[in-house]
């Protein structure tokens, strides 16, 4: 971050003020709800604030800000998916084992050995499939992250579920 003159913080203010109900309406289009739109807006601003970035001229700016909301709308679904995801998957062992300790012991027992068998998966394979089950990363997220197509990231998942189900037999 560069130092911040009078100059400078003028100028943000102004572009804050011209762009903000461009950039709040562009995160309402796509989320419908108010305060997570203004919450994203406020996200966008304030990292341009910290990263004290420059433009040469508007259409730069213009885009920029527009990537700048795609991309906090596409990270907000994606947290968002992850913790409804954790949720629904937490739910089944919260009702099921809450009075049954000897299932909990089970499961814990099951779970402990299916993280060692993990660990025994080849590379790529090990990281594909840890994206996927324990980050909750898409098939098309993973292969953008590791630079690989989609059809491998298939290939890697399936041969690791075949794997893991020949092991824990």
């Amino acid at each position: 971050m560069g130092i911040w003159t009078f100059g400078k913080v003028r100028t943000f203010e102004k572009l804050f003020k011209f762009y903000w109900s461009r950039v709040y309406g562009m995160c309402f289009y796509y989320l419908k709800d108010s305060n997570t739109s203004q919450d994203l807006t406020q996200n966008i601003f304030l990292d341009l604030w910290e990263r004290g970035i420059q433009f040469k001229d508007r259409p730069y700016l213009e885009r920029y800000l527009t990537k700048c909301c795609k991309y906090q709308v596409l990270n907000y679904y994606r947290y968002s998916r992850r913790i409804e995801r954790k949720a629904l998957e937490d739910m089944p062992e919260i009702i099921s084992n809450s009075y049954r300790p000897d299932l909990q012991l089970l499961y814990k027992e099951m779970e402990k050995r299916l993280e060692k068998e993990m660990e025994l998966l080849p590379e790529p394979c090990k990281t594909v499939f840890y994206l996927s089950r324990k980050e909750y990363m898409s098939y098309k997220d993973i292969a953008l992250h590791m630079g690989i197509s989609v059809s491998t990231v298939e290939y890697h998942i399936s041969n690791a579920l075949r794997s893991l189900r020949n092991r824990l037999r």
